[in-house]
């Protein structure tokens, strides 16, 4: 089965795991890092699996990788720690506003051991590098370099293919 995720489900999975992870701290989370490390943990479960754990697509920025509704979500942490899940907001006929917000339950993961196993990997493999080494780390690969002159100048809508994550860095040797 592919595409079992939502890019918010795993995004708020590794904010989840970050701040939850008791035997051993893990670093600081901020949105930019967050970016980079839901890049590599859907690059390294597709290497891992053939397959695709989320249908959102990662597009390619100035500061590499980028799934612009998890972007949206969490631009106004700046440069500030990520210590809280969002809710996935859906439509809801019945509520006044026509939607309603569903609190992130990572309880959604609790079956899926092939997943927690490559996502914690990659998590505690990046979680101690600088967000700025891990845009470099992704500004190195193939993918991100040969659309950097249109990249630079602002191009919009360039997205990441399969084949590119299959091409990403391998961070943790999966």
């Amino acid at each position: 089965m592919s595409n079992k995720y939502t890019a918010m489900d795993v995004a708020n999975y590794i904010i989840w795991y970050v701040n939850n992870k008791e035997s051993k701290p893990l670093g600081s989370l901020t949105p930019l890092k967050l970016q980079k490390i839901l890049y590599y943990v859907t690059a390294s479960y597709l290497k891992k699996t053939e397959k695709l754990i989320i249908n959102d697509s990662f597009e390619k920025w100035q500061y590499g990788p980028v799934v612009t509704d998890v972007y949206h979500c969490f631009k106004n942490h700046g440069i500030s720690h990520l210590k809280d899940t969002a809710p996935k907001i859906i439509e809801d006929d019945e509520s006044f506003l026509g939607f309603k917000k569903i609190p992130f339950k990572q309880s959604i993961f609790d079956e899926d051991q092939e997943f927690k196993e490559v996502a914690n990997k990659v998590i505690e493999t990046l979680i101690n590098f600088r967000a700025f080494d891990l845009v470099e780390m992704t500004h190195d690969e193939y993918a991100w370099k040969k659309y950097e002159p249109l990249i630079q100048k602002g191009t919009k809508e360039l997205k990441y293919s399969k084949e590119d994550l299959l091409n990403a860095k391998d961070v943790c040797g999966i």
